[in-house]
Formats: C-alpha cells, structure tokens, sequence
C-alpha cells in the first residue's frame, strides 16, 4: 500500500506543470525594472489624457444641463406670460360688453346711454358714442394682437421643447461616453497600480539581492548556491533537497479549497487552501526550504512567510498567510520540522485560520509578485495534488 502511495505520489508530481526558467541577474531585472517604469510613465500619461476627456465631458453636460434648465425657465416664462394674456383678453372682453350695453334701449324706446353717460346735448351724446365706439375698437385691436402673442407664444414653446429634447438626447450620450471614459480611467488606474506594485517589488527584489552579496550579471540561482549551499547541505545546490510535503499544522480543520469561489458577496480566485486552527498554533514549513521573503501588514494576506522548495529535482514556493508571528527571516533554511511561525486572523481575514499556497518555480527567480501573467497565482496549483488533506468541514490530527 506505502509502495502504491509513493507511486501515485511521483506520478502527481511529473503531471504538475513545468516552467521555462530563465537566469535572471540583478542586471535583466533592472532592464525589467526600466521597461516596467516606461509602462507606467505610458499609463499615466493615457491616465492625464483621459481624466481630461473626462473634465470636457463633465463640462459639456452640465452646460447642457444649464441650458435645459434656462429653456425651463422660458418655457415656464412664456406659458405664464400666455395664461396672463388670456386674462387680459377676458377682461378686454368684459369691456367691451359693458360698453355694448351703452347701446341698448329700454322697452320704453328711450335712450338710456344720455342718461348713462350724462350728456347735456345731442352733440354731447355723438361725441360719447364716438368714443365708446372708438374704444370698443381700440380693445379688440388688442385683443387680436394678444390672440397673435399667444400664438406666437405656442410656437416658441414647441421650438423650446423641441431644442430641451435635443439637449436631453446630447446629455445621454455624453453621459454614455463618461460611462465609459469613467470605466476606462478605473481601468488605467488599476493597471498603473499593479505596475507600480511591481516596481516596487522590483526594487525590493534588487535591494535584496544586493543585500545578500550577489553580482549584477550573475545569475540569482549561482548567487544563492553560493551564498546558501553549505547552510542547506545538498551538497551544491541552494535549496535542501525533499521527497515529498507535509502538513503545515498538526491538528487544523479545512474550511475553504483551492479555487474559484463566493466571500463576502463577490467572487474571487482563491489559489490556496484554508485550514482553521487556533491563533498561536505552531505552523511549519510544508518541505525542507529556504526563506525567501517575509511580509508584515495589517491588509490583504496580513503576516506573511514565502519559502522556495526543491522536491525530487522540482522547485516549488509554499505561501503561508495571516499569521500572528513570523519565526524566521528571508535567507533562513528551514526543515519539515522547523516552526516558522504562529497561526493567527491578521489581515484582511474572516476568522482565525491558516492559508496556504502552493506554486510551481521559485518566488524572487522565476517570479516576484502575487498576481500578474507572471505571479504567484498563474503558477499556484491545488496544495492537495501533493498533500494529504481531509474534504472541506473535515479535521485532521496529525501531519
């Protein structure tokens, strides 16, 4: 059975993926690091371009905006401006009635408009039905003249309406492009973040090679057999060799697998797996190794310790998260047996818990970052392909 067992173990392990590994030196990354910082003098440039597509788009709508509601304003302007001439020719109306009953005679066939209007003589009375006469005309003039104004006033409004619908369709549309405009500079931004990430991680990534005494053109694989073969005693090599992995905690219980799924209501990849555990269980290394990199934050992965592998000739990099203590330091060679840290709940994490990553290469070699073409993510692998682990909601007790 113990034979079968190692069989399909081997087996696992040539199915894995392969790498192209290429030599790097502290001098191709540098040429990386230049190519990286022009990418990223690129985007900020489409970045300031864009962000002004996006201040002349603002500034177009909300001069649409105000002229719709200038157009408001006259249409609300004219409509009142036509309702008080309707009364003024109402009351035009009402004058012109009374005036018509000037002209009305009694039954008793006399003239009630010389009583009315006083007249002292027959002349007197001539010269006030002139008048009357004359302004009864005077009122209808005005009053065809308003009926023209109202008139001219509906044509105006339609005209107003007819422009405001315009406006409306020019805003949607500019409002669509600030949609994507908007879009677009979210995109560049993340872009521009993730390279200045990298840049970052380039430097870091130089600064330590320097820092542990390599040369500019040599290869970094050369510079760590040189500097850590007699701490890892394989007799040449860097990395101590290993057989096989093993559990990172003695006892634990898996509460989330390798791969897609749902956290706090958005989906995301989860190359890992996590292990529930007690905040200060002891977490070791998962195969003989060396340190690479140690990451201390309040975010993201919270506590971090990444460690390079050599298993039957392959290398690999372990990544173990949200740890309330970090036990060893970058350049630390490590056993199966050598306690790395503490588990814990730093980070950005949902309860105490381990997560563990296991990736194909070998992290400051063949890769330097998390995410990217190039990362830890696109080369990570189930850790269960080479570790023994229980279903999800199981525990386990040994390693």
């Amino acid at each position: 059975m113990k034979k079968l067992i190692t069989i399909l173990l081997i087996l696992s392990l040539l199915l894995l993926p392969t790498l192209n590994i290429k030599a790097q030196s502290i001098a191709s990354l540098q040429k990386e690091l230049e190519k990286e910082e022009a990418k990223l003098n690129e985007t900020n440039v489409q970045k300031a371009i864009n962000k002004q597509s996006i201040d002349e788009t603002n500034g177009k709508i909300n001069k649409i905006q105000s002229d719709i509601g200038q157009i408001e304003n006259d249409i609300k302007a004219k409509t009142e401006e036509s309702e008080k001439l309707e009364k003024d020719i109402a009351k035009k109306n009402e004058e012109i009635k009374d005036l018509m009953r000037y002209y009305q005679v009694s039954s008793s066939g006399s003239l009630l408009l010389e009583y009315v209007m006083g007249a002292e003589s027959l002349t007197d009375l001539i010269y006030r039905l002139s008048i009357t006469e004359q302004i009864s005309s005077y009122n209808k003039r005005q009053i065809k003249e308003m009926n023209e104004m109202i008139a001219k006033n509906e044509v105006i409004k339609k005209e107003l309406a007819a422009k405001k619908e315009e406006l409306a369709s020019s805003k949607t549309e500019l409002s669509t492009q600030l949609t994507i405009l908007n879009e677009k500079q979210s995109k560049l931004s993340e872009e521009g973040l993730s390279e200045s990430e990298s840049i970052k991680e380039m430097k870091k990534q130089i600064d330590y090679y320097k820092k542990i005494g390599c040369s500019t053109n040599e290869s970094i694989s050369a510079c760590y057999s040189r500097i850590y073969s007699k701490k890892s005693g394989s007799g040449g090599g860097y990395l101590p060799p290993g057989t096989t992995f093993f559990r990172p905690t003695a006892s634990g219980r898996m509460s989330s697998g390798y791969g897609g799924r749902s956290l706090r209501g958005s989906y995301n990849y989860h190359a890992a797996v996590d292990i529930s555990t007690p905040i200060g269980t002891p977490v070791y290394s998962v195969a003989p190794g060396l340190v690479t990199k140690t990451i201390k934050s309040g975010s993201g992965g919270g506590n971090q310790i990444i460690i390079q592998h050599n298993i039957n000739g392959r290398y690999y990099t372990s990544y173990y998260c949200h740890l309330s203590v970090i036990g060893v330091s970058a350049g630390t060679v490590v056993t199966k047996d050598t306690v790395i840290g503490k588990s814990g709940n730093t980070g950005n994490s949902t309860g105490p818990h381990l997560h563990l990553g296991l990736a194909n290469g070998r992290w400051y070699v063949d890769y330097y970052q998390y995410y990217g073409n190039n990362g830890f993510v696109s080369h990570s692998f189930d850790p269960r392909q080479v570790i023994t682990f229980p279903p999800i909601g199981s525990s386990y007790s040994n390693r």
